[in-house]
């Protein structure tokens, strides 16, 4: 005869198995099995489509260079329309390149952790690294802007985005060691720089803030959101070291013997169309022009380190970190 202990001892097993069979029968059930279960408690954690959808529209700041089908009116980066599908076909391609198994989650970490690894044919790598500052997207974060992206005519499973290991404590540490100038700068006083045009910096000859300057060079209202400080002061003392896209140089020599210089528009071949540096729209038509170079230095001046003083640089710095 079974001793009382030996009862209880079968009757909790037996509780256990029950509990266990029922936790399998509403899993498969649900449909959450292996990798859907993990992305079930991925998205428990905070990752979702919807919440990528977000910041790709806020603060990840994806829509100031990219363009989803109509939807928004950025060219600097590619449109993202159907980008669900076109990530399987790179995936496929970024295989071949490296010889290394690639899926569409994988090809979308890379291409904003490490956009430079695999370049879209006519776009420049001029993406800002979204982990650190400005923009410091956290890891959850990431994941659910590459969740909506896979979402975009794709299918998605949260379980399969994963980020490279060790990345966590990298993101962590770009963010303590995010490089700040060596002083402080008055910001209003930078701003009088910037759009007196009598002052050696005269910024709103060529680029525009909240609806005011000009339109030669890029529109800077919200810059100090997408970019860091340092690529900002690069801008500013090496203008040519990285020209934004769609401002490009051009210089045009004529048949008559002419130079004409200005950021290019159009290169057709009924002739070329470029903005001077005084902001007027010129087109030259083909039969008149004997050379077309776009290997030009920018058309900002070069010179700043020279026509500044250090407090001119750090107050116009000052007031271009305020554009967020």
């Amino acid at each position: 005869m079974r001793s009382p202990f030996v009862k209880v001892v079968l009757f909790v097993l037996a509780l256990v198995g029950i509990f266990i069979w029922i936790s399998e029968e509403l899993t498969r059930i649900s449909g959450q099995t292996g990798d859907q279960a993990g992305g079930a408690r991925a998205a428990q954690a905070g990752v979702s489509v919807e919440r990528g959808e977000e910041i790709y529209w806020g603060k990840g700041k994806c829509h100031t260079c990219h363009s989803l089908g109509s939807r928004g009116s950025a060219i600097r980066g590619p449109n993202h329309e159907n980008m669900g599908a076109k990530a399987a076909e790179r995936a496929a391609e970024r295989s071949r390149q490296t010889g290394k198994p690639m899926t569409a989650p994988d090809y979308i970490i890379e291409s904003l952790l490490d956009p430079g690894a695999y370049l879209v044919a006519g776009y420049k790598n001029e993406m800002p690294v979204i982990y650190k500052p400005p923009i410091a997207l956290k890891p959850d974060e990431i994941k659910s802007v590459a969740a909506y992206m896979l979402s975009l005519g794709g299918a998605v499973d949260l379980a399969a985005i994963k980020l490279p290991p060790g990345f966590e404590e990298a993101a962590k540490a770009a963010v303590v060691t995010a490089w700040k100038p060596y002083m402080d700068g008055d910001p209003e006083a930078g701003k009088a720089l910037f759009f007196d045009a009598d002052s050696p910096a005269a910024c709103a000859k060529c680029h525009r803030v909240g609806g005011e300057g000009g339109t030669v060079g890029p529109e800077l209202t919200g810059v100090a959101g997408r970019q860091p400080p340092e690529y900002i002061v690069d801008s500013i003392l090496f203008p040519s070291k990285v020209i934004a896209s769609g401002y490009e140089p051009v210089l045009v020599k004529t048949k008559d013997g002419r130079f004409l210089t200005g950021v290019l528009r159009k290169n057709e071949p009924t002739g070329v169309t470029f903005v001077d540096k005084d902001g007027k729209t010129l087109t030259v038509p083909k039969a008149e022009i004997e050379v077309v170079d776009t290997r030009q230095p920018s058309l900002m001046p070069g010179n700043f380190a020279e026509v500044l003083t250090v407090k001119d640089l750090h107050d116009l710095l000052a007031f271009v970190l305020s554009l967020k």
